[in-house]
């Protein structure tokens, strides 16, 4: 006997979803965006802005929904063998690119090979996988050992596995797809590089016809184009936003809420998105000795750091766990005595038993990320007042990725993480993944594998308290807490929303 998942059927009408909203005099949206996209390739960078832009344009097979639970996009159905070893993946009929070109198994067996290869979390899960060619319109997924969270990996949104041509795919550079053709609900009209992305709405779109729910259901924009700018300067998203001249205005300073609150032609989205936190790099230097990585961890004062990234506590709060609070099936409090120690003392004692001897740990920061930033600060002078000498290494973001990805230049970097929809897939724990920081535990690694193969919840929960525990204690990186952005928009708008990147296939502009 098969398991097998299958598109379900609309449970309400999308009108009624929608609020009624679609038919607008307004047909464009204007959107300052605050980050340069490293890459528009969904297969080739984690980085979130990666995940907002390349979400408008392709699709996977299978995404996550608000709960995390997998959802189907551009797959009818996945039936699983009775082994657990092969998912035979049955693409919908009448599914095309952006090009015209009907969606085959061709495209999606090449797109998930290359997503294969170049996803830290694949990888990490399901190096000896592989995807074939069935039939034009079905595929098989073929594991060397069951995975009940396979359907998780490669629905996760954080380089996620988009659909391309099989053409583009062959012939894609290796610093990623120059070419941007998907089969989601909006088509790239124009990229001006670094500057400003058009995306004019796809007619020729296959919307599924369940409810929108998170990054799954039914996407249906309301508006025929978006624009979505590159404005790096916080003020002049703010003041463009109050003016009229961007309708929506992402992550804007904390401390501009509450006039953005008191301007009636406004409102704010600001709902737990991301952890916010710094990086050790374990491979090479003094942080190589967990000694002095705990010192780190027993030193800080998260909420001294939150309050200087942040300034409101509307939008944080102290938390250490791996899973969201909204994730009810692994949240938990283990391993809570090691976070938010403020302990000086203990801090002091800690490095006396490391190897560290003085020298300048360098920090690697990005004022295109001001949470970082003014986080970065207050973390140098606590760990000053310990006795460290860290040094902020200031660079754009482009850089700091080069440096970050030589062992040998840097101690600490300063980053962030959306909530990972299965906490154990988070890249930074498992060693295979060798994300930068290189976490190199025997035991995080047994611990997520163990997990990753239990089917019964209750004995995976407390794997995953061990894991958390044992995390605390090795301490790959430091979580300050928890955090929501502030976006901005105009009242009118409706439909926008926020899943691990920005949604905006339900857009609309209310009369």
């Amino acid at each position: 006997m098969t398991k097998s998942l299958k598109t379900s059927a609309a449970v309400m009408a999308l009108a009624a979803m929608a609020g009624g909203a679609f038919a607008q005099d307004r047909t464009e949206v204007r959107i300052a965006y605050d980050t340069i996209p490293p890459s528009i390739d969904p297969h080739m960078s984690t980085a979130y802005a990666t995940m907002d832009f390349a979400a408008q344009i392709f699709e996977p097979l299978v995404t996550l929904n608000a709960d995390y639970e997998p959802e189907l996009v551009l797959a009818e159905s996945i039936d699983v063998s009775e082994d657990g070893k092969t998912y035979t993946i049955t693409l919908r009929e009448g599914v095309t690119f952006h090009n015209g070109e009907p969606l085959t198994a061709d495209d999606a067996v090449a797109s998930m090979q290359r997503w294969k290869e170049r996803s830290i979390l694949a990888r990490g899960t399901l190096s000896d996988a592989t995807f074939e060619k069935v039939d034009d319109m079905t595929l098989a997924l073929k594991l060397a050992e069951p995975a009940p969270l396979t359907l998780s990996v490669i629905g996760n949104p954080m380089q996620f596995a988009g659909i391309m041509p099989e053409e583009i795919v062959a012939n894609a550079p290796a610093q990623g797809v120059t070419e941007y053709v998907g089969t989601g609900p909006y088509r790239v009209e124009n990229w001006d590089t670094d500057q400003e992305m058009h995306l004019a709405k796809f007619e020729d779109y296959s919307s599924l016809d369940t409810p929108p729910n998170g990054l799954a259901g039914a996407k249906e924009p309301g508006v025929d184009d978006v624009y979505m700018e590159i404005v790096t300067d916080d003020s002049t998203r703010v003041s463009g936003l109050r003016s009229g001249q961007y309708d929506i205005a992402l992550r804007l300073p904390h401390d501009n809420a509450d006039q953005i609150v008191n301007d009636e032609a406004l409102k704010i989205f600001a709902e737990d998105y991301a952890f916010l936190g710094m990086f050790f790099n374990k491979k090479h230097g003094p942080f190589s000795d967990i000694k002095l990585r705990q010192a780190v961890s027993a030193a800080l004062n998260m909420e001294e750091i939150l309050y200087a990234s942040l300034g409101n506590d509307r939008f944080f709060s102290l938390e250490h766990s791996l899973a969201a609070p909204s994730q009810v099936l692994w949240y938990n409090d283990a391993g809570e005595e090691l976070y938010n120690q403020d302990d000086a003392d203990k801090a002091r004692r800690l490095i006396e038993e490391s190897s560290y001897d003085g020298e300048e740990l360098r920090f690697l920061v990005s004022r295109a990320y001001p949470l970082h930033f003014y986080a970065a600060i207050v973390v140098q002078q606590q760990l000053q007042e310990v006795g460290l000498n860290v040094e902020l290494a200031e660079y754009d973001w482009a850089t700091l990725l080069e440096y970050r990805a030589d062992p040998e230049a840097w101690d600490l970097f300063a980053s962030e993480f959306t909530f990972e929809p299965t906490p154990i897939n988070a890249i930074f724990l498992h060693s295979k993944n060798e994300y930068a920081g290189w976490t190199d535990s025997p035991e995080i690694d047994r611990l997520v594998e163990e997990i990753r193969v239990t089917e019964d919840q209750d004995e995976a929960l407390e794997l995953f308290k061990e894991l958390q525990t044992e995390v605390m204690e090795y301490a790959p990186y430091i979580r300050y807490g928890n955090y929501k952005p502030l976006h901005g928009l105009a009242e009118e708008i409706e439909g926008f929303t926020v899943s691990n990147n920005i949604i905006l296939s339900n857009l609309s502009v209310a009369d």
